[in-house]
């Protein structure tokens, strides 16, 4: 398949572009996220889930939308993990209750290839602040496993995304340009939300990213403000995942009024304030079923009118 900067057929339907991509998780530990899954379909043109969240978990009873996994590579930023270096490729160890656990690029892509319609490869974020030597090789690592995914992917379905980590344009120019010459169905840009604050770096990067790869998909993970999402948009982004809609509905915030934050929110009002913010992020309208939702959330209505 050729992807196009405009879409990406996959198993599961088209992912038109541009794309907010809501994240999701499955599991008991995010309870809102139970509530809103059902709308998907309505609102959001696919959805991400992440590796962590997505091992040992059904998701047989998932919306029917196009589902990308990310391949977990964020836990290298928790402080009990530490990058190794297997047989030339990457890898992330953990400890977890005193046990040793492994994080492999052939963990992730065995996972991705049983559940996912899109799937990224094990990269390795590296935070502002990194010693250079360190971020040399979490890079180096990150191509590497590019690299090796590709090569071993079985599924020819399965629509790949090379990961890039820099920590500046340069860095990041010299990432994709080792992915140009591979038919990777696209290319992701990690490791941006510590920087987001530096609005004019972040887009620095992506205007090196995109000026490698033609016009594959790009993707941006974590950033998912608006505002920000439209600057993205225009400097040639095709699709951003984030959970902020719903991060901010459980705190009782409507990304429409900033002004207005609801104390104590009911599990109603999260709902609603959730849907509202995703229809917001993919400018898309609120399916009708949720208009009696809205009248019956009264906290919502009382702060709207105060």
């Amino acid at each position: 398949m050729e992807p196009t900067a405009r879409n990406l057929k996959t198993r599961s339907g088209i992912i038109r572009f541009p794309a907010y991509v809501p994240v999701t998780t499955f599991g008991e530990e995010y309870p809102l996220d139970d509530l809103v899954r059902p709308y998907l379909p309505r609102l959001a043109p696919a959805m991400m889930v992440s590796y962590h969240y997505a091992k040992n978990r059904d998701l047989n009873d998932r919306p029917n939308l196009p589902l990308l996994v990310d391949s977990g590579g964020f836990s290298a930023l928790f402080k009990d993990s530490q990058v190794r270096k297997r047989n030339g490729l990457g890898c992330i160890e953990r400890m977890v209750d005193g046990t040793s656990q492994l994080l492999t690029p052939l963990d992730a892509l065995e996972l991705q290839e049983q559940i996912a319609d899109v799937a990224f490869t094990l990269d390795f974020p590296i935070p502002p602040g990194t010693k250079p030597a360190d971020a040399k090789v979490r890079q180096s690592l990150t191509i590497a496993n590019a690299h090796w995914a590709l090569a071993n992917r079985r599924r020819s379905d399965l629509r790949l995304y090379a990961c890039v980590q820099a920590w500046d344009a340069k860095k990041a120019r010299t990432c994709a340009r080792e992915y140009a010459g591979s038919p990777f169905d696209g290319v992701a840009i990690g490791g941006l939300v510590p920087r987001a604050r530096d609005l004019k770096a972040v887009l620095e990067i992506v205007d090196a990213v995109r000026g490698e790869i033609g016009d594959r998909p790009l993707h941006v993970f974590g950033l998912g403000k608006p505002d920000i999402v439209a600057e993205l948009f225009r400097h040639g982004v095709d699709s951003v995942d984030s959970s902020s809609y719903v991060k901010l509905a459980v705190d009782g915030r409507l990304w429409g009024r900033p002004d207005i934050a609801i104390a104590d929110p009911s599990p109603a009002d999260r709902l609603h304030l959730a849907l509202c913010n995703l229809a917001a992020a993919c400018q898309t309208a609120l399916p009708f079923s949720t208009h009696r939702l809205m009248y019956t959330t009264q906290s919502i209505e009382k702060s709207l009118d105060g």
